[in-house]
């Protein structure tokens, strides 16, 4: 099976996960999962520290190490731009929507980080209008794709790099589906701007062939690789973890799961590891 036949399957796998992500706050009174969003901050924890990272050291050398910086500033410096959280949650207004109840759309102005009042919308203290919801997340997810692209040039690491997507996406899809509804937008409308969201995946996939092609340089792969790390721990670091930091969640759960999925990526280290 060669790249491109691997990278459409697991675009295919990625969309269809984001789609049933997506559809559960459209199926009555269902809420995100805190353990399994934590559980995939300690795949992608373990897929940048176990697998993305070491791959590229052992491709480029020490070189390639500030591009780990490269890719979690790139993130930082969307997600201040962009003002939206990819684990954005779903506030009162999306649960009552979610369960078929009249809700009033009341919809605060958008504010930066950090100002500390919660908002309605969203349930945390960033909020955006669905449509930028939408932008936002979907730049986040050709990021992933530009990830599973430079990781599938070895199977067994774009295989690790496919779960460590999939884990996150279908949060995220769930996430972005609650915020749409909460803004207005009908069930019909949700599903298909998460269908959209998802393919962004082949897009990021295809940007990262393109890059690859056009530059003609031998270490770019693992370039792409260590900022692709970064993104990772980015996602990880600066938006999952601290988000459930503020819930009021088992803490020792949420460990536990964290912990797991750390330990699943480390275990396959010694399962995959190829040289």
């Amino acid at each position: 099976m060669n790249q491109v036949t691997l990278l459409t399957f697991y675009a295919t796998a990625i969309l269809v996960a984001a789609l049933a992500g997506g559809a559960l706050p459209l199926m009555g009174s269902v809420r995100r999962n805190d353990a399994f969003l934590s559980f995939s901050a300690g795949v992608m924890l373990g897929a940048a520290f176990f697998h993305m990272l070491p791959e590229a050291v052992e491709s480029a050398g020490m070189s390639s190490v500030p591009f780990v910086l490269l890719g979690f500033l790139f993130l930082f410096l969307l997600e201040r731009f962009v003002l939206v959280h990819v684990c954005a949650e779903p506030g009162p207004a999306a649960l009552e929507l979610a369960a078929g109840e009249a809700a009033p759309l009341t919809v605060p102005h958008p504010h930066v980080h950090g100002q500390g009042e919660p908002c309605e919308g969203t349930g945390c203290t960033v909020h955006t209008v669905g449509l930028a919801a939408f932008v936002g997340l979907s730049l986040h997810t050709m990021i992933d794709g530009f990830a599973l692209g430079a990781a599938s040039t070895e199977r067994a690491l774009g295989f690790l790099v496919f779960l460590a997507i999939l884990a996150h996406k279908v949060p995220s899809s769930f996430s972005l589906s609650a915020i749409l509804r909460a803004e207005g937008y009908s069930r019909r409308r949700a599903l298909v701007m998460n269908a959209a969201f998802s393919l962004t995946v082949p897009l990021g996939a295809a940007l990262y062939l393109l890059l690859r092609d056009l530059l003609h340089t031998e270490r770019f792969t693992a370039f792409a690789l260590a900022a692709s790390s970064g993104t990772f721990l980015h996602l990880a670091l600066s938006d999952i973890l601290p988000d459930l930091h503020r819930r009021g969640e088992s803490k020792l759960k949420l460990s536990i799961a964290l912990l797991v999925g750390v330990l699943l990526m480390w275990g396959l280290r010694f399962v995959t590891h190829e040289h």
